[in-house]
């Protein structure tokens, strides 16, 4: 028969992925994963209409909680807060600081910004109470500053 159970779920799973495509949200492409795995289980088992409509149930359910999180990151990139976040980082980039720990040469010391202390490193050594500017983000993740004395 063309219109079989494995067919039709294969061609509503293909129809369900193609229309990700046009609506936006990633949800549906999970149904469209539920149906091709029906298929592929109503291809091995031959099960009744019931349960087939359980194994689409469960099998979308599963895909949209295990793959979710994962593909939204990588399709619709950064969230709002992360880019908040590299923001703030770069921001520091150009601002002044006092060291309040010596950055010896080769070595880590601390400094004040905007009221709150990071690690910085420097060319060569500078010491407490001197006036930093930051001028790389050497981690990208506001771990350690590198600075120069102003």
């Amino acid at each position: 028969m063309l219109w079989s159970p494995p067919v039709l779920w294969t061609v509503i799973g293909l129809a369900l992925i193609a229309l990700e495509a046009l609506l936006p949200g990633l949800v549906i492409l999970f149904f469209g994963i539920g149906a091709l795995v029906t298929a592929l289980i109503c291809l091995a088992f031959g099960l009744e209409a019931t349960h087939q409509l359980l194994v689409f149930a469960v099998a979308s359910l599963c895909s949209l909680a295990a793959l979710r999180g994962t593909l939204k990151k990588i399709f619709q990139g950064r969230s709002r807060a992360a880019r908040e976040q590299l923001a703030r980082m770069q921001s520091f980039v150009g601002v002044d600081g006092v060291v309040t720990e010596e950055v010896p040469r080769n070595g880590t010391g601390r400094i004040k910004v905007r009221g709150s202390f990071y690690a910085a490193v420097a060319d060569g050594p500078v010491a407490v109470g001197e006036t930093v500017r930051i001028v790389e983000d050497t981690h990208g993740d506001n771990s350690v500053f590198k600075v120069e004395k102003l």
